[in-house]
Order: C-alpha cells, then structure tokens, then sequence
C-alpha cells in the first residue's frame, strides 16, 4: 500500500480538508463487493473519514448497488465514529453512469456528510 498516493488522492482528487495529523493514520482494505465479482477497496484516513472505492462495470447494476453502499457505508461511518463517508465509483468511462449515479444518489435517504465521487479509473492510486 503506498500511503503516500492514497493521502495525494484523498487530499488532491477527492479534496479532503481533513488536517494533517489526520493523514498519520491511513488503512486500506480489499474486500469482495456486493456482486461477488470485482473488489472495493475501503480506505480509513485517521479513523475520521471512510473512503469506499468501487469499480462499476456498467450503469445497470447502480440502481441496486449504489443505494445498498451508501447505506452499508454510512451504518459503518456511524457505528466505527467517523465524521465521513466518500463513495468513489471508478470506471474506464464515466460518462455513461455519471449522470444516472448522481440521480439516484440525489433521491437517496443521506445526510451531508455522504458524498459521492464519480472517477475515471486512471485517477485511483494502487491500493
């Protein structure tokens, strides 16, 4: 894990403000996602922000996936104390889920400390 890539992509590309003592803590984890087919990436900045990190296929699968990690993402937020929670989907082409993500993102029970990133797979340091 190169700690320093995941701390420029957390700071840079998602434009986390977190301060600079939080950046002593980075933790990242591989894990199966919900499909079984492909793997998130959970990220832990200082046990105060929660980053999942999620390659999406096709745009198809949002509509069940994306409301599903919002929710696992902001029980675990809650339940472990971090203050946030970033859903990044990552893609080779963004274009065709960027805007069917943001919709279905914007109609789903949050708060404002869930966000939503939307990247080319290019972007995503190696975990």
């Amino acid at each position: 894990m190169d700690k320093a890539a995941i701390k420029a992509f957390v700071q840079n590309t998602l434009r986390c403000g977190c301060p600079e003592e939080v950046f002593q803590h980075i933790a990242c984890e591989a894990v199966k996602d919900l499909s079984g087919t492909g793997i998130l990436h959970k990220i832990n900045i200082g046990n105060r922000l929660l980053v999942y990190v999620l390659p999406v296929g096709s745009s198809d699968s949002l509509k069940e996936l994306l409301p599903r990690y919002v929710s696992i993402g902001r029980t675990e937020r809650d339940s472990s104390g971090f203050n946030r929670f970033r859903l990044v989907l990552t893609a080779d082409d963004t274009e065709p889920i960027q805007e069917i993500a943001e919709d279905i993102f914007m109609r789903i029970n949050r708060d404002d400390k869930v966000h939503l990133h939307i990247l080319p797979k290019n972007t995503i340091p190696t975990f």
